[in-house]
C-alpha cells in the first residue's frame, strides 16, 4: 500500500496562498477536503472510543477518530491536511443546548435593559446584579432619565420579588406617567405594567391571572392578553435582528453547536422562521437550530383545533433550511407554572399559603397530549412542581394503557422539583428528562426560606435518583433563565453549590462524566438526534467544543471556568471574538 499523502499545516498555508485569496479550506480542497485535527485530548462521548488525540474531518461529517497513526491508517491513500492548532486543546462533542428561545425569550429580553439579582456577561457588556426594591426603583428610574425621546416605551427585564420586592402599577407610575414601562419578570411568565403602558394594551380582561389594578398579568393571563399582542412590536426587524445577533454570539460563547426552540411558532410560524433564518441561515452562524411547535388550545386554535394542528405541524419540515430546520413529529406541551415565580404546582401546597398555577390545566393537558400522542408525536412537556409531575406522569401513563408505543421518548422539561419515588415511576414509564440546573444555585436559598422551606429547596432537580433510576437526563438553559454556558450548568448539576455556597442534596450530586453527557450524546437522545450529533463518532457532523482545559483534570468546583476557545461546527473552526 503506499503511503497516505499528507500535507502539513506549513505546507497548507503555502499552498493556500498559491490557490488565491482565502485560508487553509483552499489547501484543504487541494487535498481532497479532508482535514485531521490534533489535540491534546479529544473526549468523544463514545464507549467504543472514549478518548482520542486526533479526529478527521470530511465534508463536515467526522471521517476517523483515534491517535494520529490510527487516524492515518483509516485515511489510507487519501489525500488530506494535519492541522495542529487545537494541540495544546481538548475537543468536546459541541454543545447541545435542547431548550431555550432564541427569538421568544432571547430575541425579545436581549432588547431590553437589564435589572437583575444576579450578574450577567452580555456581548454588549457586564450587567451587575440589583437587590433589594429601593435599589432596584432607583436603577429603573435612572433609566428612563437618560432615555432622550419621551414617547420610547421602557422595557426591563428580570424583576423578582424575592430579591427585588414587590413592584407594582403605582410604583412604576410615580416614575414616569406617560411614558409606558414594562417590567418583565425574570420567570419570563409574568409582567407589571404602568397606567400608561396599561392604555397602550388597550385591555381590560377580566382573567383570573390578569390583576388589572396592580398592571399585573401573569402564566396564561400574560400569553393570552400581552405576549400575543406586543409580539409583533418586539419582533419588528429593527429592535429583534440586532438581540439575535447577540444570541449568537452568546450561544457560541457558551461552546453550543446545536439549540433547539422548544416553543416556535408561538405567535406566527413563518414570520418566526422566517426571523431566525434571516439571522442564522449563514456561512457565519456556527450553530444549528431546531424547532419544535407549541400545542396548546390556545395556539392550535389557529389551524383549527388540535387534531388539524398534529397535521399541519407533520408538514413544517418540507420548509426546512440547513441551519434552521423543524424537528418532525415532535411537540411542547405546558403543565403547570413557572419556577422562577413559584406558580409551580406542589402537592404539599407553600409555606407562605400561597396557590400555584396551571398554563394549561390537566383536562387540556390531556385533551392535547393525547391528540399527538395517537398521531405518532414525541411529546416534549413543561413541567416543575412535584404535583404537576404527579398529573403528567397521570396522563403518560393513561396514553401508554389505551395506544402504548416503545421508544416514545416523552420528555419532561425545567423539573425543578419531583419526589424520589417520581424519579422511580419516570424510569418505569420511560419518561427523559431534560432539566434546567440553574434553579438549584440561583433560588436554593431563597426558596428555603419562602414557599418551599428547606428540605424541598435542598432537593430541587434532583440528578442522581433520576439517573439511578435509569432516566436519560439532559440539561439546558432556557435562556434567559441561565447563561447559556453548558459547562456552568454541569457545574451546578455536580457540585450541587447555592449561589451561598452552600451544598444543597449532596447526595443527589452526579459526576463530571454524567453531567457532560448531559450536554452532548444525551440532550442528542431527548430530541431525537443521536445518530446525527452529540459524539464525537465516524459518520455524525463534526461538531466540537474546544477547551483550554480537561474537564476530567480541574476541579469539579472549576468546572464552569474553564475557558471556552470556540467552536468547530461541520468541520470549520470558529474561535470566540475576544
Amino acid at each position: 500500500m503506499r503511503p497516505a499523502r499528507t500535507i502539513p499545516l506549513s505546507v497548507a498555508f503555502a499552498l493556500a496562498l498559491l490557490c488565491g485569496p482565502g485560508s487553509i479550506a483552499h489547501a484543504q480542497e487541494k487535498a481532497g477536503g479532508t482535514v485531521v485535527y490534533t489535540a491534546n485530548k479529544i473526549i468523544t462521548m463514545d464507549k467504543s472510543t472514549p478518548q482520542a488525540t486526533a479526529v478527521a474531518v470530511a465534508n463536515g461529517k467526522i471521517a476517523a477518530v483515534g491517535s494520529l497513526d490510527g487516524v492515518r491508517r483509516r485515511l489510507g491513500n487519501a489525500k488530506y491536511v494535519v492541522d495542529d492548532r487545537f494541540k495544546s486543546k481538548v475537543l468536546l462533542p459541541g454543545f447541545i443546548d435542547n431548550h431555550l428561545h432564541p427569538l421568544l425569550v432571547a430575541g425579545f429580553v436581549l432588547q431590553m435593559k437589564f435589572i437583575t439579582p444576579f450578574d450577567w456577561n452580555l456581548p454588549s457588556g457586564p450587567v451587575k446584579a440589583v437587590r433589594g426594591k429601593e435599589a432596584y426603583l432607583a436603577r429603573l428610574k435612572k433609566i428612563e432619565a437618560g432615555m432622550q425621546d419621551p414617547k420610547e416605551m421602557l422595557w426591563t427585564w428580570g424583576h423578582h420579588t424575592l430579591f427585588h420586592g414587590d413592584v407594582w402599577r403605582e410604583d412604576l407610575d410615580k416614575i414616569s406617567s406617560t411614558r409606558p414601562i414594562i417590567v418583565w419578570g425574570r420567570s419570563f411568565h409574568e409582567v407589571i405594567l404602568n397606567s400608561a403602558a396599561l392604555k397602550e394594551l388597550g385591555d381590560d380582561p377580566k382573567d383570573p391571572q390578569v390583576d388589572w389594578l396592580k398592571g399585573w398579568l401573569f402564566e396564561a393571563g400574560f400569553k393570552k392578553h400581552f405576549l400575543l399582542k406586543v409580539g409583533p412590536y418586539l419582533m419588528a426587524p429593527e429592535r429583534l435582528m440586532p438581540a439575535l445577533a447577540q444570541a449568537r454570539e452568546i450561544l457560541h460563547r457558551g461552546g453550543i453547536t446545536s439549540a433547539v426552540d422548544m416553543a416556535a411558532g408561538a405567535m406566527d410560524p413563518d414570520k418566526e422562521f422566517a426571523a431566525v433564518e434571516a439571522a442564522y441561515e449563514n456561512a457565519e452562524t456556527p450553530f444549528r437550530l431546531f424547532l419544535i411547535p407549541v400545542g396548546s388550545e390556545l395556539i392550535t386554535k389557529r389551524y383549527g383545533g388540535l387534531e388539524k394542528a398534529a397535521d399541519a405541524y407533520a408538514s413544517l419540515p418540507k420548509g426546512n433550511r440547513h441551519h434552521i430546520r423543524w424537528d418532525a413529529k415532535q411537540v411542547k406541551l405546558f403543565a403547570d407554572g413557572a419556577f422562577y415565580s413559584q406558580y409551580m404546582q406542589m402537592q404539599d401546597g407553600y409555606t407562605d399559603g400561597h396557590k400555584g398555577e396551571w398554563i394549561m390545566p390537566p383536562d387540556e393537558l390531556e385533551r392535547a397530549a393525547r391528540a399527538f400522542w395517537n398521531k405518532g408525536y414525541q411529546i416534549h412537556v413543561h413541567v416543575n412542581g412535584d404535583l404537576g409531575m404527579k398529573v403528567t406522569l397521570d396522563v403518560l401513563e393513561k396514553l401508554l394503557r389505551e395506544n402504548p408505543r416503545k421508544d416514545h421518548r416523552f420528555t419532561m422539561h425545567h423539573a425543578g422539583y419531583f419526589t424520589k419515588e417520581q424519579t422511580k415511576r419516570m424510569g418505569e414509564l420511560g419518561v427523559v428528562v431534560s432539566a434546567q440546573p440553574y434553579y438549584l444555585y440561583t433560588m436554593g436559598d431563597a426558596y428555603s426560606k419562602v414557599g418551599l422551606g428547606p428540605e424541598r429547596a435542598s432537593y430541587m432537580v434532583r440528578g442522581k435518583s433520576l439517573l439511578d433510576n435509569g432516566v436519560r437526563l439532559s440539561l439546558h438553559s432556557d435562556f434567559t433563565m441561565a447563561p447559556a454556558e453548558p459547562l456552568r450548568l454541569a457545574w451546578v448539576m455536580v457540585n450541587r453549590l447555592s449561589a451561598s455556597g452552600k451544598v444543597l442534596g449532596p447526595d443527589e450530586r452526579i459526576t463530571v462524566e454524567q453531567a457532560l453527557r448531559a450536554v452532548t450524546i444525551d440532550a442528542a437522545y431527548a430530541v431525537r438526534m443521536e445518530n446525527e450529533i452529540g459524539s464525537i463518532t465516524p459518520g455524525k457532523m463534526a461538531d466540537f467544543a474546544v477547551l483550554e482545559q480537561d474537564p476530567y483534570a480541574v476541579s469539579s468546583e472549576k468546572l464552569k471556568d474553564i475557558p471556552v476557545w470556540g467552536t468547530v461546527f461541520e468541520g470549520k473552526p470558529f474561535p470566540v471574538k475576544k
